[in-house]
């Protein structure tokens, strides 16, 4: 069986993990795949963690090295994850975005914006500012809640000041532990 691969960045507290993720099929969305019950492995024999997401040609970057170290493959505990984000520039394809419409219109709900607030770890916490579809209450019983039109900054502590890091995606898109999140603001 020849498993496809997505391109898929994890940060974790003071760490932030670029590799590939195998999937069932090409079709299947990121947060889908994250948020569902047993997350997808090719050899499930490998697991070692119940609540592992399996990356491969992973590079590591911490702050202030970018290539901190790199591993063939590593297992990341979900928990950890705060947020991810793939390496599509947009929805993938033309049935996920006639998907997408219909949900919106399913959930008689519009876009509104959202802020959110991460928990601290590690001397930093994050604010996403960005827009969300549907119903949050239901999102949120979820792992991760797909964000759209993110800005995101990462605040840290350095010394005695509270520095705002505007932090770079490669899309405008991240899922959110919904475990992270501290304060949330939907207007």
């Amino acid at each position: 069986m020849n498993t496809e691969r997505r391109l898929l960045t994890v940060f974790t507290p003071g760490k932030i993990y670029t590799g590939e993720v195998d999937l069932p099929n090409q079709t299947l969305r990121t947060t889908d795949l994250l948020n569902s019950t047993n997350v997808y492995w090719k050899d499930p024999a490998n697991k070692s963690f119940g609540d592992a997401l399996l990356m491969y040609n992973v590079l590591l970057s911490i702050d202030g090295i970018d290539k901190y170290q790199s591993f063939d493959s590593i297992q990341i505990r979900q928990p950890n994850i705060i947020f991810f984000h793939d390496g599509y520039a947009e929805l993938s394809s033309s049935g996920e975005k006639e998907r997408a419409v219909k949900l919106t219109e399913k959930a008689l709900e519009g876009k509104k914006t959202i802020n959110l607030i991460t928990k601290a770890r590690v001397n930093s916490f994050f604010e996403i500012k960005g827009t969300f579809h549907g119903l949050f209450k239901s999102k949120s019983n979820q792992k991760y809640i797909p964000i759209n039109d993110v800005i995101l900054h990462e605040i840290i502590r350095r010394h005695d000041k509270w520095v705002k890091r505007r932090v770079g995606l490669a899309n405008n898109f991240i899922g959110v532990n919904s475990s992270y999140i501290e304060a949330c603001s939907l207007f």
